[in-house]
């Protein structure tokens, strides 16, 4: 929340399913977060809601995680 300079209240608020927020909200929260323009575009409020828990985690829990994902991920296909 301290990163966000949100509220809890406020942060719960836009994480609600129900409650979508706008495009000037999100792009606040990205400069905030130094995330990626677009950030939140793609994402509903569960996958918000998990990226925020997952930025929180701990450096070498981050990397578990990350390195079970790339196990799950199938590979690029070779060039053609």
């Amino acid at each position: 929340m301290e990163e966000a300079g949100l509220s809890k209240g406020r942060l719960s608020q836009l994480l609600d399913a129900g409650l979508p927020f706008g495009d000037t909200a999100a792009r606040n929260l990205e400069d905030r977060l130094r995330l990626e323009p677009g950030y939140f575009d793609a994402m509903d409020a569960k996958t918000v809601e998990w990226a925020v828990r997952f930025d929180k985690l701990p450096p070498h829990l981050k990397s578990e995680w990350l390195r079970l994902v790339s196990m799950l991920t199938p590979p690029d296909p070779p060039p053609s």
